[in-house]
């Protein structure tokens, strides 16, 4: 049903919407109150016009800007320590457990 129909020699993208696009047709959606008509007619999955509607209400000038957040540097490095650290954690007790066991306090 929402299916773009390809030709078998050429294969047809899906259509990319620009932001302000979106933001139109999200605005029919809410006019007509009828998502699955707007998404018919717009050629797009009803379940794309709300992953556009909870970005927008998540951001409105990332959404119109139509890049992704960036995410801070700082936040991936601590991110990538504390992966290093849980590993780190998850030797040491396995270690222990096994140094418990050879010496049968478990």
């Amino acid at each position: 049903m929402y299916e773009r129909s390809t030709n078998s020699n050429q294969s047809e993208k899906a259509q990319a919407f620009t932001p302000q696009q979106k933001l139109q047709i999200l605005k029919e959606w809410e006019l007509t109150s009828n998502g699955v008509a707007v998404a018919q007619k717009h050629q797009v999955h009803p379940h794309t016009l709300y992953r556009w509607r909870r970005a927008l209400k998540q951001g409105a000038e990332t959404f119109l800007s139509g890049k992704r957040p960036r995410t801070d540097p700082r936040i991936k490095q601590l991110e990538e320590e504390n992966r290093k650290l849980k590993e780190a954690l998850t030797i040491q007790t396995q270690e222990l457990m096994l140094l418990k066991k050879r010496m049968n306090l478990v």
